[in-house]
């Protein structure tokens, strides 16, 4: 087992994985680096889920994989997991829904990332974190991760901090999100037809 602090990095882009890792607590930020130096953020993993998705051949990682927040890890040896896997079909089932829950999420990114303004990627990023962290308050939802600031959300659709901070003025003037301190509140009904159109 494995205790992460924030920021603290689990494994590097190109690393050789010998272990199959899976978030026991806590949120992991999965990202690429563009040849730039700067961070694509492709997921924020929940706890329970894997980590690394590749176990099975001995390619190297694709992404960097850094605690968003203090984390716990639980880690089995690669020859181990497959050994477990080669027992327990449920686990077996399990592993593919996951993978490819993840598959779609990365197709919808795709597709949202190509020839779509910028603040109706926003619209679709937000709403797609709500449904991952959000929590009713009134008439809006609270996106409930710390760490996700506007900067972050940059990170996350792979612009400028202030392009970001651009289309956010504009979801804000359509009272479709609101920021209270570092807080930040959304109308997801109201974000879907908004990215709809």
């Amino acid at each position: 087992m494995l205790k992460l602090n924030k920021k603290q990095i689990l494994f590097y882009e190109r690393d050789i994985l010998e272990n199959v890792y899976f978030l026991l607590s806590g949120k992991a930020s999965i990202y690429k680096m563009n040849e730039f130096g700067e961070r694509k953020v492709i997921f924020i993993l929940n706890e329970g889920e894997i980590i690394n998705e590749v176990f099975l051949s001995d390619v190297t990682s694709t992404v960097t994989c850094e605690a968003f927040e203090k984390s716990t890890i639980i880690k089995f040896s690669k020859k181990d997991f497959i050994d477990i896997m080669e027992n327990d079909f449920n686990l077996v089932k399990n592993i593919i829904k996951v993978l490819e829950h993840r598959d779609r999420r990365l197709c919808r990114q795709l597709k949202n990332s190509t020839y779509i303004k910028i603040e109706k990627k926003l619209a679709a990023k937000l709403y797609r974190l709500n449904r991952e962290f959000g929590v009713k308050k009134g008439q809006w939802y609270f996106l409930d991760v710390p760490g996700v600031t506007v900067t972050y959300l940059a990170d996350m659709l792979g612009c400028k901090r202030e392009t970001l901070s651009r289309a956010m003025k504009i979801l804000q003037n359509d009272n479709l999100v609101k920021i209270e301190g570092k807080k930040i509140y959304i109308k997801p009904d109201e974000l879907s037809l908004f990215f709809k159109n």
